[in-house]
């Protein structure tokens, strides 16, 4: 009798060590689980953050403008018109740089007789652009020229500047050999898309008299 009860009290002791082993084994996958689910969290985290980042950067501006915008005229009077541009640009205060090479920002210009996508063309040879039935055409050399006033290089950091010129009288649509400049009282754009960062539209309207230099605001 007494052998059966020892038998009876050491079934007992076996069952609550497989209790206890059990329990521990739920609780070691619970934590991996737990582990696992966190890690997954911190990870769609960082991706949203990535995101939502690389939004605001898309959409932020990227270049300011530093200053008005000059116009001058080779030609000027009540029939005169603007042959060339220059204006200063820097960067904008949420931008940490902006690359300014010719194969990385496109500058792009429109005036009531054309639209010239990209004038930004350090050399080579001649840019054509066809839009329906007419051919813009752009020097060779370009008609944008970038001069570093403050700084060096082709990233535009913050705290630096740069003048920008645009020679008007370089751009042509066939058979207009002045289609570029602009005339008195007309509406031009100047339209700069940098690689990263929204697109710097410039929008001016010519003096109803040019001088020889007009401050076009």
């Amino acid at each position: 009798m007494k052998t059966l009860k020892r038998f009876a009290r050491n079934k007992k002791a076996i069952s609550g060590l497989e209790t206890a082993i059990v329990l521990i084994a739920f609780v070691i996958v619970a934590s991996a689980f737990a582990y696992a689910v966190l890690n997954m969290g911190f990870l769609a985290t960082q991706k949203s953050q990535q995101v939502v980042l690389g939004g605001l950067a898309a959409a932020s501006s990227a270049l300011v403008v530093d200053g008005p915008v000059y116009g001058y005229s080779t030609a000027p009077g009540p029939t005169g018109n603007i042959t060339s541009i220059i204006f200063w640009l820097k960067t904008a205060s949420a931008a940490s740089s902006v690359d300014l090479n010719v194969n990385k920002t496109t500058v792009g210009f429109q005036n009531p007789r054309g639209v010239w996508p990209n004038i930004y063309n350090t050399g080579g040879s001649a840019l054509s652009y066809t839009v329906g039935t007419t051919t813009y055409t752009v020097a060779e050399g370009g008609a944008t020229s970038i001069v570093w006033e403050v700084g060096t290089g082709f990233q535009l950091m913050p705290g630096q500047k740069v003048r920008v010129t645009v020679t008007l009288s370089a751009l042509t649509t066939a058979p207009d050999n002045t289609a570029g400049n602009i005339m008195k009282n007309e509406e031009f754009k100047v339209i700069i898309k940098p690689p990263v960062g929204s697109v710097l539209e410039i929008d001016r309207y010519a003096p109803a008299a040019v001088d020889t230099v007009n401050d076009l605001g």
